[in-house]
């Protein structure tokens, strides 16, 4: 029997395929059938000729399957080098244990991968994006959407390219090479070092806040005239709060006001509640400047 083997154009067709993974999602099976889809041509290639291995196979992957897009394909490309290994066995081999290993990698992996594509894809990455496209829009420039969505594709499709190839290649060693690098660990700790980089950056950049709250010191002070005589003069010092602020640590108002609101988020509280909050101290400090005229907040 001539050895089957998955090629470029194979794993090609799984990955413009695997854009299509959230198009069947139900409530049932959740990326199931979007998973079938992206194998279907393989699966015709490697089991076109054996029409109960083509059965099992369907079967197989109609088990719920639901994790974070941006890391199906490196999945896919996993279970793809176990489908081939699968379909290249003897007719006289046992594959039980490699046909229930193909969901026991895809149970295994669809958690872990869920939590860290979270992190890293919506936590981090589109962020990051959107930043740079929301900081050009709102000065004016018409490129601020479409730089966003440049950034955004071209890590999405690149991303999801080199880890489905990366999957394929490295089969079931990936579980021991995940385990024993940690890589997962590590890319969750670049990823929150690197989202509060961008968050200070961004607290910089687009959180104003200022106190116009003055104090003023009377007193005397001694003065020689044009006369050669001298004199006592009244003086007035005033204070700023702002400037002794500015002197110390530029921006220490917008960063205080935005670790507070991060404090109440972990509190439990919605960002709903957090807008009414600061548009109440907003409010209150303007009325406070009406009518007594100190500008506590600006």
């Amino acid at each position: 029997m001539a050895e089957k083997k998955i090629t470029q154009s194979d794993i090609n067709s799984v990955y413009w395929r695997s854009f299509f993974d959230m198009g069947c999602i139900n409530y049932e099976r959740f990326q199931t059938l979007g998973y079938i889809f992206a194998f279907q041509k393989v699966f015709k290639k490697l089991y076109g000729d054996d029409k109960e291995k083509m059965t099992r196979a369907c079967l197989r992957h109609m088990e719920m399957f639901n994790t974070m897009p941006l890391f199906i394909p490196v999945i896919q490309g996993t279970t793809l080098a176990l489908e081939e290994k699968i379909a290249n066995a003897g007719p006289d081999e046992d594959t039980t244990e490699l046909e229930d290993s193909v969901n026991n990698i895809k149970v295994g992996l669809m958690g872990p991968f869920a939590g860290i594509g979270d992190s890293l894809g919506w936590g981090t990455i589109r962020p990051i994006v959107c930043s740079i496209g929301a900081s050009m829009a709102a000065s004016g420039s018409v490129a601020g959407p479409i730089v966003t969505l440049v950034l955004w594709n071209v890590f999405n499709f690149a991303f999801r390219y080199y880890t489905l190839v990366y999957g394929y290649k490295a089969g079931t060693s990936m579980l021991s090479t995940i385990k024993s690098s940690n890589i997962v660990e590590k890319i969750s700790t670049g990823a929150s070092v690197l989202g509060l980089m961008i968050l200070g950056v961004l607290t910089a950049a687009w959180v104003s806040l200022k106190t116009g709250i003055t104090f003023s010191v009377t007193g005397t002070a001694l003065e020689t005239a044009a006369d050669g005589t001298v004199q006592e003069v009244e003086k007035v010092i005033t204070t700023s709060i702002q400037d002794e602020l500015d002197k110390l640590i530029p921006g220490i108002l917008p960063l205080c006001l935005v670790m507070f609101l991060a404090q109440l988020m972990k509190k439990g509280w919605t960002t709903t509640k957090l807008i009414v909050l600061v548009f109440g101290i907003a409010l209150a400090s303007t009325l406070i400047a009406m009518f007594t005229g100190v500008k506590i907040f600006m």
